[in-house]
């Protein structure tokens, strides 16, 4: 084994005996829990095994395996950024339906909105 595996294979794995030890705990979800996990052991095994990695990427019809692993990245931070924008969007709407409800209860009260202390 490399320097480079012997320390992070390690901490891949601590990473995936954390994520077993806290399953079902936490504000993640079971399928987010479920996600990371499937990574942390998928980057132990491919550090560890690259020509698994080559295999498959031959497989695929990609020449090599660190493209197929770039490619991968790419793909997984398209999804993301997409993910993350509608998640984005989706707060947005629900603040301003927050702020809206405010600004009816508020004129339904015939308050100001601005408290005691003004």
């Amino acid at each position: 084994m490399t320097a480079f595996q012997w320390i992070t294979v390690p901490t891949l794995l601590a990473l995936l005996l954390w994520d077993i030890w806290h399953f079902g705990r936490g504000p993640l979800t079971t399928g987010s829990r479920l996600l990371r996990m499937t990574l942390w052991l998928s980057a132990a095994l491919a550090i560890l095994r690259p020509d698994w990695v080559q295999r498959i990427a031959e497989w695929l019809g990609i020449g090599l395996g660190a493209n197929l692993v770039l490619y991968l990245f790419a793909l997984a931070f398209l999804w993301t950024s997409f993910f993350l924008y509608a998640r984005i969007v989706r707060l947005r709407q629900d603040v301003t339906e927050v702020v809206r409800q405010l600004a009816m209860l508020r004129a339904e009260r015939g308050g100001s909105g601005h408290g005691a202390a003004s």
